[in-house]
């Protein structure tokens, strides 16, 4: 079992804040090679993991007991440095309106979030990691791409930044037609 990624990765990550969505959590639990990727970008980056809570409310749905509930979520807070509670939502009606318009196709919400998050945190170095490569935008830009082999199976995650430039060109579209 392998991952394969960029030979530079850990140079491109160093010092990023990543937002981890649910399914990064999800195959990291039942993958090992995964897993050991993130700790090892994690460590020789100096990058820190961030979720939010509905990532860690998806996470954890699925538990049939409370002990499997209590082991995913010390899994899930072994491996993060922080969930941020999103509560900047009043702070960005210009983005909620740009995206509820641009982006039809995909109305998740914990999508909605973790987007959110990458524009209200657009000033310093932040990334979101996911295996849902269509959920995003065309004003959010793939900087790389994972493949994680299980098995038989091979699973693709993406790293995703907000494209400033294309979110500005879709917002001045769609802002002005109010």
């Amino acid at each position: 079992m392998t991952t394969v990624y960029p030979p530079h990765i850990h140079q491109d990550l160093s010092g990023q804040y990543i937002f981890l969505d649910t399914s990064v959590f999800i195959y990291a639990s039942k993958n090992k090679t995964f897993f050991d990727f993130l700790a090892d970008l994690k460590s020789k980056a100096g990058c820190s993991f961030v979720t939010i809570p509905s990532v860690v409310f998806e996470f954890t749905r699925g538990s049939k007991t409370v002990s499997k509930y209590n082991q995913r979520l010390k899994f899930l807070n072994d491996l993060v440095d922080h969930i941020n509670p999103v509560n900047f939502l009043n702070k960005i009606s210009d983005f909620s309106v740009v995206m509820s318009k641009i982006n039809d196709q995909n109305k998740a919400y914990t999508d909605f979030l973790l987007a959110a998050c990458l524009y209200n945190f657009r000033h310093i170095a932040v990334t979101l990691l996911t295996s849902d490569l269509k959920a995003f935008s065309a004003f959010f830009s793939r900087t790389h791409i994972l493949a994680v082999e299980h098995g038989r199976e091979i699973k693709n995650f993406g790293f995703y930044k907000l494209n400033i430039d294309g979110y500005a060109n879709a917002a001045s579209n769609v802002l002005s037609a109010d």
